[in-house]
């Protein structure tokens, strides 16, 4: 880590404490003229470090994305994993799909400030503007073959609805297969996308994408203001930075046992769709039916004319209210 990053942690590590510059030189071992600089450097960031006269200096909260924050709600193994920060990307998933090509290890997660060419389902255009929202992807390398994507799939978006409860308070529906909404409008998308080794015809990587309206924004096109919306209207009650880092923590207890689908019954008590009629679109077919349930593999059950139907994949672009 730098000065900077480490000066920051040790900060963290104290909050309620204005620590002197002769102190925090001893404990990283640098002068006190390196001290003063790594502290100018972070404010120029946009850090926020409270000075004080003949006592030192003292962090305090700020919504600017950063590694040190967000690892010290990680529990030590998870502190472990790289947290690649960007002000800007043209986007994380396409960042974390280039570093899967030039074979880093795995896992590590990609974070923007703001994408300029965020995207999701279909290739369709994400906003992204910056401080408004969280946009991460995490790259992960499967150790076993990758089966029951059903479960994966629904389990991501069951880790982003943990972690805004459990940061906020905040309960959100899911609409199958992984969007999140509040108040009646979409508020966050996950894309997940695989990478196929070229020899083997394996997958060898799994990029998991998050784009998470956090904040407002005026910069939603007028024609989807009354689809999209965002956590918090007006203050937020907490920072990007303790999200992201609930979203990981829940991730990866989920991760390690979501073949097994007992998060299921969490993800089905607060779908948006169960009971409701919808539109499914898969391909060029059109299906419209009832919601039976999402069944033990992550599926739509649909009743429709024709009976009970299961679907693994499709998107639904209607409910009928």
């Amino acid at each position: 880590m730098s000065t900077q990053e480490k000066l920051l942690t040790l900060l963290l590590e104290h909050p309620t404490e204005y620590l002197s510059g002769e102190r925090l030189g001893q404990e990283l071992g640098v002068s006190r003229t390196a001290i003063w600089k790594a502290v100018q450097a972070l404010k120029a960031a946009g850090y926020q470090l409270e000075t004080k006269a003949h006592q030192g200096y003292r962090y305090q909260s700020a919504d600017i994305l950063s590694a040190p924050v967000i690892r010290q709600d990680l529990a030590p193994k998870l502190a472990q994993i790289p947290l690649n920060i960007f002000p800007q990307l043209p986007s994380t998933n396409q960042t974390a799909k280039k570093a899967a090509a030039d074979n880093v290890t795995t896992p590590q997660i990609f974070i923007a400030d703001q994408q300029t060419a965020g995207y999701g389902r279909y290739g369709r255009n994400f906003v992204s503007p910056e401080q408004k929202g969280i946009y991460m992807s995490l790259l992960l390398k499967p150790a076993h073959p990758l089966t029951d994507v059903g479960l994966l799939t629904t389990a991501v978006a069951t880790a982003v609805f943990r972690a805004i409860k459990a940061t906020t308070g905040i309960t959100v529906d899911i609409k199958w297969v992984n969007d999140l909404y509040y108040q009646d409008k979409k508020i966050c998308g996950i894309l997940s996308e695989a990478i196929t080794d070229f020899e083997s015809q394996q997958i060898s990587h799994l990029v998991i994408g998050i784009g998470l309206n956090f904040a407002t924004t005026p910069l939603i096109p007028a024609e989807l203001q009354n689809k999209v919306g965002a956590l918090f209207q007006g203050q937020p009650l907490i920072t990007r930075n303790q999200l992201i880092g609930a979203i990981i923590t829940q991730f990866f207890d989920l991760y390690q046992t979501y073949h097994d689908g007992d998060f299921l019954n969490e993800y089905r008590a607060h779908s948006l769709l169960i009971g409701r009629k919808v539109t499914l679109q898969q391909g060029q077919q059109r299906i419209t039916g009832t919601v039976k349930t999402i069944n033990n593999t992550g599926e739509l059950v649909l009743t429709t004319i024709a009976g009970e139907q299961v679907f693994g994949s499709g998107e639904v672009t209607k409910v009928h209210f």
